[in-house]
């Protein structure tokens, strides 16, 4: 344990699926090893401290502990499978799985020895830092409840961005993807997809990386066994259970044996994501109280005069600029500035103009963020940044 000052304080927030998890893009390439349960609790108290944080508007103390009730773990985990008047055989079939799920926090517990260390990559070094992960764990018998106290060093890795960091990217999804799943493999790769997907929907990782990040390094050393038991079930979950649709082709990148894994992802064209539902909504409530013209198959849009019901914004947020650059429609109908270069180097060029030339796009066509949003909305198209209603709600500032 550390010999951190620890705190009696306890935090106690009720979470939801769809709250968010965020933590620095450094983690999910960072190496460790935890029992899936307990992955799980780890990433709800995250979110309790997320939660914490806007409702307070003060940072987290990380020598204060979370608290995690069983009720509200079983709810997350069992999120829409037992609403409304139950049967008596369903009543029975929840009671069950809930002293199953108590057993899991209580054997998450009692499995806990010593804290885990996450091995995080140093860019000017070939030995990755080591970091203890979790300062205490308890959980009562009696209330039903799970607490965690995090290690203030694990804390500054996983959230807290200092002054030299201010640069640094978040990886943020919703509860909801992680919590039904049952491969520790799934979860982690599908946090690995979904922190790369801002910038490319293609990685390759060498069947080393991947020992190496699962500390699994003496284990699945022939290819059949990597693919059989870690690839390809864990591709099956992320794409049955998540926003991520995931495909895989295994490759030789020295001599002639198969040594790596090419992922190409994109967004779950059923999902949409529930801020981008309830950004919407407001969107259209606005409009009618405004006296504004709105069509639920949003052909208000492209009526003849639309430039005369919205106002071109002349400020972007970093956000708003990630969405339109991430915008496929957006992209093509201001494809005059950019040329013949390739998609990457465009959203290069696009971010550039959005952030110092916004007059000249807004003078070659004024830009309808309302509408690229709803579009993306519509069309389902899985924008890895959806906007929500305070991103909106900036642009009407204007």
């Amino acid at each position: 344990m550390s010999s951190n000052t620890t705190s009696d304080k306890k935090l106690k927030k009720v979470v939801h699926v769809h709250d968010e998890v965020a933590t620095l893009n450094t983690m999910p390439y960072s190496s460790y090893n935890l029992e899936l349960s307990l992955e799980k609790l780890m990433y709800c108290a995250m979110t309790v401290i997320h939660k914490y944080e806007m409702d307070k508007n003060m940072a987290f103390n990380p020598t204060d502990k979370i608290e995690i009730t069983a009720d509200n773990f079983f709810n997350l985990v069992y999120s829409g499978e037992f609403e409304g008047n139950l049967s008596s055989a369903q009543l029975k079939d929840k009671a069950a799985k809930m002293l199953s799920l108590r057993r899991t926090m209580l054997n998450a517990y009692n499995r806990f020895d010593a804290s885990p260390i996450m091995l995080v990559p140093k860019a000017d070094s070939d030995l990755p830092v080591k970091v203890p992960m979790i300062n205490s764990l308890h959980y009562d018998n009696v209330k039903k409840t799970f607490s965690i106290e995090f290690h203030a060093a694990f804390y500054d890795f996983f959230y807290k961005l200092n002054a030299q960091d201010k640069k640094a990217s978040f990886n943020k999804h919703e509860l909801k993807q992680i919590l039904k799943m049952n491969s520790y493999y799934s979860l982690r790769l599908y946090r690995i997809f979904n922190s790369e997907y801002w910038r490319t929907q293609e990685i390759t990782l060498t069947y080393d990386t991947l020992r190496k990040i699962f500390q699994k390094e003496n284990q699945y050393r022939l290819h059949g066994h990597i693919k059989s038991r870690l690839i390809v079930p864990a591709i099956e979950e992320i794409n049955e259970l998540t926003d991520l649709h995931v495909e895989y082709e295994c490759i030789k990148t020295v001599g002639g044996a198969y040594d790596a894994v090419t992922f190409r992802f994109a967004r779950n064209k059923k999902y949409i994501s529930h801020k981008m539902v309830k950004a919407l909504e407001k969107m259209k409530v606005d409009y009618l109280s405004e006296g504004k013209i709105w069509s639920d198959d949003l052909s208000h849009f492209k009526v003849e005069d639309r430039e005369k019901h919205f106002t071109a914004p002349t400020k972007l947020s970093p956000k708003q600029i990630g969405f339109l650059i991430s915008s496929p429609v957006f992209m093509n109908d201001y494809g005059h500035f950019l040329g013949n270069f390739d998609l990457a180097t465009g959203k290069v060029i696009m971010k550039a103009l959005l952030e110092n030339s916004l007059d000249k796009l807004n003078e070659f066509r004024k830009i309808d963020l309302d509408w690229y949003f709803a579009l993306s909305y519509a069309n389902q198209d899985g924008n890895e940044e959806d906007l929500d209603e305070e991103d909106l709600d900036e642009n009407d500032d204007q």
